[in-house]
């Protein structure tokens, strides 16, 4: 309603923020998760638009569409010219409010007439379209900045503006009240008394405000910046200003009513100020559906067709012409500019409206399969129809007829794909719009119908680059709101249409009736139709497989192999399982592993790169590359070097672990501290376990016993390979690498693939199998034996691998998945040895650092784990059994 938008949008997040901060409403907010509250609010408003809709259904019930035209049409001539003078008033106090604004805020060398049409389109936009900070707050923005004026001056004109139609709207209603105290009661069930005391309290708190702001120079601080209050002389005007302007609106309105209507102006005022306030409480653009429902029950008349006329004259004298007018003055102001100022904002506002442009095509494809859905459910105008049974055979019209509603809903589908700027999406929503504007003419000549769809064409051409992702066009996964729109239009349209044929007797002979006037028979056809494309689609989505990630080429995959061979991080090694896809740098010196599950793009470790300008250029390239395939783009195990880029990309973090590092500087079996290591080193040896390092050269001979050992090990964990971030048994991939061997009495009884990063620094190992009789301590002697060697060879570091779910922080305030973690970590050992495993390595004496995921989105960590644990369970031929 009037007033949504600069009232709501113009209140910002931070301030709100700081009025909660403390006390038992901060205490509150921070136990509620945001989630919640959200989905609290969705409910309560979608329980509200319920509400809504079936108090207009129970009032209108009886209501026909040519009753409303009746009315329409017995309205006098003199009575609408009076509403648009009623209207203008309320249009200048509007100005009035800008003006007293502009000179709040120390701004006077402005032209009247400037301020005039930039309040005018501004409000006017505002009114129409809702949403005032993309509307009528960037008019305003738009206008304002090429004369100089700083963002903190515009933000003060809006809420002064606001507070000029609240403090106005407060006082109308206040002294209508005492005035009609019968209207409240009858509209809002409140005694008498209570209305009256309502109204009192509501002038003795103006009053009580202006005589304490008196001679006071108070401030407001809103988000950062801070905004002087009014004096006692400005706050005069507004008040004035602010009456006037409800004052007039309402005029309007109340000249519109039909003349049987037995109601003062003061008490409807107070009809009209319920009405608006229940306007703005919907979140509704216009507060279309609420404002009308208030009217027409709290108006003492039961001419509900005539009462709803002059709702709709409202809505286009108070509203549309404005608007039109409103719009017509932008276009013309904006091409009135020179070419290059043109072209400017042209660039500006294509980079500021662009990140928009999907969910405006979304919607407005949506809307128009939900015009086609209404459509085919309502029925036809008999003229027009009957001028189409000249020009068409019968059977050409019932065709175009339930064609129609299947487009319709195929258009509430295909809109989905919109939103994730798929370009198929786009090319299916161009052909099916369009198609639907030739249908809606040959259905029954239904031009607003045919008009809607080809305003919706008209966007998706013009803004044909917004779309460039790849992706079927059926494969985009919708919201739950977006689901529950689907269904509302749906049931909506289902709604109508018996209501529209309540007095139609039913039969399975209404299916095969074929006729001009058949508009129930397609009314049921029409429907089926729409709700066969809808169940097919949700059987697509259940039943769909799963998009694949493209298996490197021989010459990408040699490539690659150079690069890992180039690196320090021996973790590079992974690439070589060959079950993982790769993004490679322009300049060919560094590269990202990456596999795809569901929506999850999901890239194995940091860049590998060793150059960090190329890393960092890596990590934006990985997310436009799954941006392009309408993907959640996610890196799995990053080290802590990169994070501040990765935030800078709008990543986010969940700690998976620690890994250990094993400073080879400081390993030793000398002193106290070596004593363990001594004493297992010295078991092994007593137990006739030896150790040796076989040559890669050397390892394919040796390739039966190794195979051996890890066959025997997979059968004893019974399961299978892992795979992505983790090594499996591949031939080729074995014989890349230098194998450290453990014999017992000369046999071989466990392996180990080990990984050395360029010139030998880091030392890690990938594959370790053993045989499921081995004796004590093998795994220690496999271990020592390896860090003595690598200490040997000039190795700096040794790295044990991951312990997940470890080093978490152990505090109240801790995130929420830290928390879970923890607690998994804690009591976990059923399923896995998290416990255990972090005491094995913590005997070498490593340094611990921290390992994260970083996603993107809210709420994504539980999915985006679920995914990574499915591509690790893959295992070898991963990407071939994606497809």
């Amino acid at each position: 309603m009037r007033g949504t938008a600069d009232t709501t949008v113009e209140t910002p997040a931070a301030a709100r923020s700081g009025l909660v901060r403390s006390g038992w409403i901060g205490a509150l907010r921070r136990r509620i998760p945001p989630s919640a509250v959200r989905y609290l609010g969705l409910a309560v408003l979608a329980l509200l638009l319920i509400s809504i809709a079936a108090e207009l259904h129970r009032v209108l019930r009886d209501v026909t569409l040519a009753d409303i035209g009746t009315a329409l049409a017995n309205t006098r001539g003199w009575v609408i010219l009076a509403a648009f003078a009623a209207s203008a008033l309320s249009y200048c106090a509007l100005v009035g409010y800008e003006h007293v604004a502009l000179r709040q805020v120390g701004v006077t060398h402005l032209r009247p007439r400037f301020v005039a049409v930039t309040a005018f389109i501004s409000y006017s936009f505002t009114f129409v379209l809702g949403f005032g900070v993309l509307t009528g707050g960037a008019v305003r923005l738009r206008r304002y900045r090429t004369v100089g004026l700083a963002p903190s001056q515009i933000l003060a004109v809006t809420l002064l503006g606001a507070v000029s139609f609240w403090i106005g709207l407060a006082l109308v209603a206040a002294v209508c009240v005492m005035i009609e105290p019968s209207v409240v009661s009858a509209v809002a069930g409140l005694p008498r008394g209570a209305g009256i005391a309502a109204g009192a309290g509501a002038l003795v708190a103006v009053a009580g405000w202006s005589v304490w702001h008196r001679g006071r120079s108070a401030t407001l601080n809103v988000s950062g910046w801070t905004v002087r209050l009014p004096d006692s002389r400005t706050s005069a005007a507004i008040v004035l200003l602010g009456m006037a302007d409800i004052l007039a609106a309402a005029l309007a309105l109340w000249l519109l009513l039909p003349a049987d209507i037995h109601i003062g102006y003061p008490g409807f005022l107070v009809v009209f100020a319920l009405a608006t306030v229940a306007g703005v409480v919907s979140h509704v653009p216009g507060g279309l559906g609420a404002f009308e429902a208030v009217i027409l029950l709290g108006l003492p008349s039961t001419a509900h067709a005539e009462i709803a006329a002059s709702l709709i004259l409202f809505r286009l004298v108070y509203y549309l012409v404005p608007f039109a007018f409103a719009l017509v003055l932008f276009v013309a102001g904006e091409v009135g500019a020179s070419r290059a100022r043109v072209a400017a904002i042209g660039s500006r506002a294509a980079q500021t409206v662009m990140p928009f442009v999907p969910r405006i095509a979304g919607l407005a494809v949506f809307g128009g399969g939900v015009v086609l859905l209404l459509s085919g459910a309502a029925p036809a105008e008999g003229t027009r129809l009957a001028i189409l049974a000249d020009l068409l055979p019968l059977p050409f019209v019932e065709t175009s007829h339930f064609l129609a509603s299947v487009v319709g809903a195929a258009l509430l589908v295909v809109s989905v794909g919109l939103l994730g700027r798929r370009r198929a999406s786009w090319q299916i929503a161009v052909a099916l719009v369009g198609a639907g504007a030739v249908f809606s003419l040959f259905k029954g000549l239904d031009v607003e119908e045919a008009a809607v769809c080809t305003t919706a064409l008209a966007l998706l051409l013009a803004s044909r680059r917004a779309f460039y992702r790849g992706g079927g066009a059926w494969g985009a996964t919708p919201s739950w709101p977006w689901i529950c729109a689907m269904a509302v239009a749906i049931g909506l349209s289902v709604w109508l249409g018996f209501l529209a044929y309540r007095s139609v007797d039913y039969s399975r002979e209404l299916w095969w009736r074929f006729a001009l006037d058949g508009d129930a028979s397609r009314f049921l056809r029409g429907t089926l139709g729409a709700a066969i494309v809808l169940a097919g689609y949700a059987l697509y989505r259940v039943v769909r497989a799963p998009s694949a990630a493209a298996p490197p080429g021989k010459d990408e995959f040699e490539k690659i192999a150079a690069i890992v061979g180039q690196v320090e991080d021996p973790g590079a090694q992974l690439a070589l399982l060959g079950d993982k896809s790769f993004l490679i740098s322009g300049v060919g010196t560094g590269f990202v592993m990456y596999g795809v599950e569901g929506k999850t793009v999901l890239a194995m470790g940091d860049p590998v790169a060793d150059d960090p300008k190329v890393a960092v250029d890596l990590i934006w390239r990985f997310r436009e590359l799954a941006d392009r395939c309408g993907g959640d783009p996610a890196f799995y195990e990053v080290g802590p070097q990169l994070l501040p880029h990765y935030i800078d990309a709008g990543f986010s973090f969940a700690k998976l672990g620690e890994v250990a590092i094993v400073d080879l500087a400081k390993f030793s079996f000398q002193g106290s501290a070596g004593a363990k290591l001594r004493q297992a080193k010295s078991r092994a040896e007593r137990a006739g376990l030896g150790f040796r390092i076989v040559p890669a050269a050397e390892v394919p001979s040796m390739l039966p016993q190794l195979r051996a050992i890890s066959d025997a090990w997979l059968a004893q964990q019974k399961g299978r390979e892992k795979g992505f971030s983790l090594g499996f048994w591949s031939d080729p991939y074995i014989e890349r690498f230098d194998q450290a061997v453990i014999e017992h009495d000369g046999r071989p009884i466990a392996f180990a693939n080990i990984w050395r990063g360029a010139g030998g620094r880091q030392v890690s190992i990938d594959l370790m199998r053993h045989v499921p009789d081995m004796p004590n301590g093998t795994m220690d002697a496999m271990f020592i034996s390896l860090m003595e060697a690598a200490k040997a060879e000039g190795a700096a570091t040794f790295n044990l691998g991951l312990a997940p779910m470890s080093g978490m922080p152990d505090h109240s305030l801790a995130p929420a998945w830290s928390r879970f973690a923890r607690l998994i970590y804690e009591h976990g050992n059923q399923f896995y040895n998290f416990r255990g495993l972090r005491a094995f390595k913590a005997k070498f004496r490593p340094d611990w650092q921290p390992r994260y995921l970083a996603y993107t989105g809210p709420l994504a960590v539980p999915r985006v784990l679920m995914d990574a644990t499915r591509l690790i369970s893959r295992g070898p031929g991963a990407l071939q059994r994606q497809d």
